[in-house]
């Protein structure tokens, strides 16, 4: 499992940290987290800004949302969980953040983390946003990747960050 100095040194989001460190715990001494086995009320100050994405068909398909909390449903404007990430995400970003970060957690069995400026062009009119995430692999049997387990903070700055797709 991946070393909480190696995100401390991408990030000092006081929440981000703390589910990130939540995430390394459950996982004890396996490779991966089991996304099955975690109580999210464990840290249910947080779990508005948690999404899950269910990687049992691998991503061909797209990247269905097992699970979103209430900030990821308000940033899309509806209820995402059972819906797939490529129909609903417009940002200008979207190849880079998709394939080349969020499929790669599956495909390369490792964490991601992104930090970037993010133009939507939501129904309600076009908005910059501020988003910070990560997401950790997770997997039943310590070997095949099942889900996605993530955490986002949206926001809005006038502060403008050079966008980050890293895998961790």
């Amino acid at each position: 499992m991946i070393d909480i100095q190696e995100i401390k040194k991408l990030s000092t989001n006081p929440k981000l940290i703390e589910f990130a460190e939540f995430v390394i715990s459950e996982a004890g001494d396996r490779n991966f987290p089991d996304y099955k086995k975690i109580d999210l009320m464990k840290i249910a100050r947080l779990v508005s800004n948690i999404w899950v994405y269910d990687f049992r068909d691998g991503v061909d398909d797209g990247l269905l949302f097992h699970f979103s909390g209430t900030e990821v449903d308000e940033q899309y404007q509806m209820n995402v969980t059972g819906r797939r990430l490529e129909d609903l995400y417009d940002g200008e970003d979207k190849e880079a953040l998709i394939k080349g970060n969020y499929h790669q957690v599956y495909l390369q069995k490792k964490v991601s983390y992104t930090h970037r400026n993010v133009t939507y062009r939501l129904k309600s009119g076009e908005r910059i946003t501020h988003v910070e995430n990560i997401m950790f692999p997770c997997s039943s049997d310590d070997e095949n990747i099942d889900f996605g387990l993530g955490y986002v903070e949206y926001g809005f700055s006038d502060v403008s960050v050079v966008n980050t797709y890293l895998l961790l």
